[in-house]
Formats: C-alpha cells, sequence, structure tokens
C-alpha cells in the first residue's frame, strides 16, 4: 500500500474479545473491542451500588523486560461521577491519579494489577502522565514518569516495572524561569542526552541525570516549521526512528493532529504530507470487520516501540465532547492502543525529508 500521510500507517485492530453491542458509549464507537487498551466496561449507577466507575486518559506503554515480558501501561484516572471537565475549578480530570495496568498482551486488556503509581505522594495525583526509560548510567534508576498540568512537571523514578515503588524527585530544572508544564514529554536519545518537548513546543536538552537542569534549544518550536498552525497547539510526542526524529503534534481547535520530522531533534523540522490523525476521518478499524469506530475525541498520542520502530500507538479517546460529559450519563473516555506500520513510516519520512530518490 501506498503511504501518502502518517494517517496510512495505521493498521486494522485485532480483536482481542469481541466486538461488543451492549457497552456504554455513543453510537459511533459501538461495537467496540473493551478487551483493547484500558477501560472501566461497565458503568453502574454508584447510588445503587455502590461501585466506583472510572474514566481513563493519557496512555503510555513499556514492556517489562525483567518482568516475563508484560506489558505496563501507564495513564490517569478519575472518578466517573465527576464528568470530564473541571466545576469551580474541581473535579473532572483535575483531579486524576497516576496509574498502571499491566497486560500479557500488547494490545489488552490492561487488567492485571491496576494501582496508584505514587499514593504517598499528593494521593497519586498525577495527569499528562509520560513514563520512559532512563540511560543505562542515571543513578536516578531505570524508569522516570513526568507527570504536568495538574503538577508542575514532577518526576518520579523507580528500578522496576514490576511492582516497583515510585520515587518523588521534584519538578524537572530548566536553565530559564518559568516555562508552560503541560503536555510534556521527554525522550532517551541516541547521543544519550534527554530532549524535552512542551505543549508550546519549548525544546530542551540534558546530558546528565534526568535530575540535572535542562539547557533551553528551542523557545517554540511551531512557527519555525513552515505550513504547521501556530495557535492551539497540544500533546507534542517525540521519538526517533529510521535515523530522524518524529513528532506529531495536535491543533485541538480543528481536531487535526500534524506530523514534522527533523535529522538532529532541535531544528530544521519539516512539515509532512498530509495529516497525522484526524476523529473526523475513519482509521480506527478492525482486523477482518467492516466495524469502525468513530470516537469525538482522539488526543494524548503515545508510541510504543519495538527494536527502534514504532509497532503501535495509543491514545486517550472519548465518545463524545468534553463539556458534555457530565458524569454517570454512559459516557467516558478510556485507552485505546493501534497496530501501526513504523517500517513504513521510516520509508516515508526519508522520502519527505530528503526526498524520493533516497533509500532507507
Amino acid at each position: 500500500m501506498e503511504i501518502r500521510q502518517f494517517m496510512d500507517c495505521f493498521l486494522p485492530m485485532p480483536v482481542v474479545g469481541k466486538l461488543e453491542e451492549s457497552c456504554w458509549g455513543a453510537r459511533g464507537v459501538i461495537p467496540r473491542d473493551q478487551d483493547n487498551g484500558l477501560e472501566d466496561k461497565v458503568l453502574e449507577d454508584p447510588a445503587l451500588t455502590g461501585k466506583v466507575n472510572y474514566t481513563y486518559w493519557d496512555g503510555t506503554i513499556l514492556r517489562d523486560e525483567d518482568g516475563c515480558g508484560k506489558y505496563h501501561l501507564f495513564a490517569s484516572r478519575w472518578n466517573e461521577a465527576d464528568g470530564f471537565e473541571k466545576v469551580n475549578g474541581e473535579g473532572g480530570w483535575s483531579g486524576s491519579l497516576a496509574v498502571e495496568a499491566v497486560s500479557d498482551c500488547l494490545y489488552g486488556p490492561y487488567n492485571q494489577r491496576e494501582r496508584v503509581l505514587w499514593p504517598d505522594s499528593q494521593g497519586g495525583l498525577g495527569h499528562n502522565v509520560y513514563v520512559f526509560r532512563l540511560r543505562e548510567d542515571d543513578p536516578a534508576g531505570k524508569y522516570a514518569a513526568i507527570v504536568s498540568d495538574t503538577r508542575p512537571g514532577d518526576i518520579f523514578t523507580t528500578d522496576s516495572l514490576d511492582g516497583g515503588r515510585w520515587v518523588y524527585r521534584g519538578p524537572v530544572k530548566l536553565d530559564r524561569g518559568y516555562f508552560f508544564r503541560a503536555n510534556i514529554c521527554i525522550i532517551l536519545r541516541p547521543d544519550g542526552a534527554y530532549e524535552l518537548l512542551n505543549r508550546d513546543g519549548l525544546i530542551a536538552l540534558c546530558r546528565g541525570s534526568i535530575l540535572d537542569t535542562f539547557q533551553l534549544e528551542q523557545e517554540n518550536l511551531w512557527p519555525q516549521v513552515e505550513g504547521l498552525p501556530t495557535v492551539n497547539m497540544e500533546d507534542p510526542v517525540l521519538w526517533y526512528s529510521g535515523g530522524l526524529y518524529h513528532c506529531v503534534v495536535n491543533q485541538w481547535s480543528t481536531r487535526k493532529a500534524f506530523y514534522i520530522i527533523s535529522e538532529n531533534g532541535l531544528d530544521s523540522w519539516k512539515l509532512a504530507d498530509g495529516i497525522a490523525y484526524s476523529p473526523t476521518v475513519d482509521f480506527l478499524r478492525y482486523e477482518n470487520s467492516d466495524v469502525v469506530n468513530r470516537w469525538d475525541k482522539i488526543e494524548r498520542p503515545g508510541v510504543y516501540m519495538e527494536y527502534g520502530i514504532v509497532k503501535a500507538m495509543t491514545f486517550a479517546v472519548l465518545d463524545l465532547p468534553k463539556e458534555e460529559d457530565k458524569g454517570n450519563d454512559g459516557h467516558a473516555s478510556k485507552v485505546i492502543v493501534v497496530p501501526f506500520d513504523g517500517e513504513a513510516l521510516n520509508r516515508f519520512a526519508r522520502e519527505q525529508y530528503y526526498g524520493k530518490q533516497t533509500e532507507l
């Protein structure tokens, strides 16, 4: 299949459980495989059952190479009865807790050993949850999580994904004053440095421990990329594969995400043809089926890689506009896992960046 845009690299989702007709949600997300990703399958009336229903957001997957190869999905969750948006500055996503769930399969179900990650730090408060591996010689540990928006870019570390304790390490440090601490992601570059990217397009590098100070490299990336929108940008995710740095960033006002590429991850970024994804385009399909799920919100992209190749992407999805999710209304959000052809993307990226005569 010819790849003309990032979105062409998404593959049909395998059905882990079954395509369920009797599940919560708006018409566009029924039927669906509730065993894909992380969701609270049954939203029962808490007044009658006493059950707390959860709604989920964010989504990062790491495979535990020391723990029988299980997949660990990191997300945020809050009480579904609170609805999505804050009311009088409280509730909804603003009270979300950082959680982890485990699966034997990349696509789910993530229903094993679900736990709050740091219950001893503000009761587990955490949103914009992003988890990544640390450099082997980093004295801070083997893995780190950064949470932002509801916290000031706080970092936690652990030595094990298999039930390890997460230790609070304080806010991320930058060699300047205030910067917007929302939608932060951090990757370990092949040169051993950590690279930070946030919602405003700020880029910073740290060549020491993750607990050391980051050095500012770019104040705002978005206006420097020809053809890329510059306002209402959010949810950037950054990664390295096939000899290039890749970034997907969403423009919430148009409900479109864009794909940009760089050789050094710092400057000379180029906007690729087409779009990365959009809830207005049918791309969430199932294997051996004509079923398509049409979520109203598709946000917070995450990248799962194996041997340096993107194998799947995660998304936080909501079945109706955020302001319409009032809680106890049969609507919620979840994390989905979508297969991805990372090798095809690498070929497309090199053609877009260097020209079509360049071979991978």
